[in-house]
């Protein structure tokens, strides 16, 4: 997957917003609350249910986000891995 197609899917959602945030960072929104956030480098965080959770770290197709693991989020290293 590419950084536009990233982009392009996170966008398709209802309601969702971009800003770039942080440095660079670009981050998508639905009412104000952060759903993704993808880094210059390609890597990119998401909020995922608790089931969803579970089962990408557990299999290793995705790590506990840094600073935002006990919220339910996984960081994935870049999209070409998708």
């Amino acid at each position: 997957m590419t950084p536009d197609a990233f982009k392009a899917a996170a966008l398709a959602l209802p309601a969702a917003t971009h800003v770039v945030q942080w440095g660079g960072a670009d981050v998508f929104k639905v009412g104000g609350k952060i759903f993704a956030v993808m880094d210059l480098g390609g890597a990119f965080s998401i909020k995922v249910s608790d089931i969803a959770y579970e089962a990408l770290t557990e299999s290793g197709a995705a790590r506990p986000a840094p600073y935002l693991a006990r919220a339910k989020w996984v960081a994935f290293d870049d999209l070409e891995s998708l």
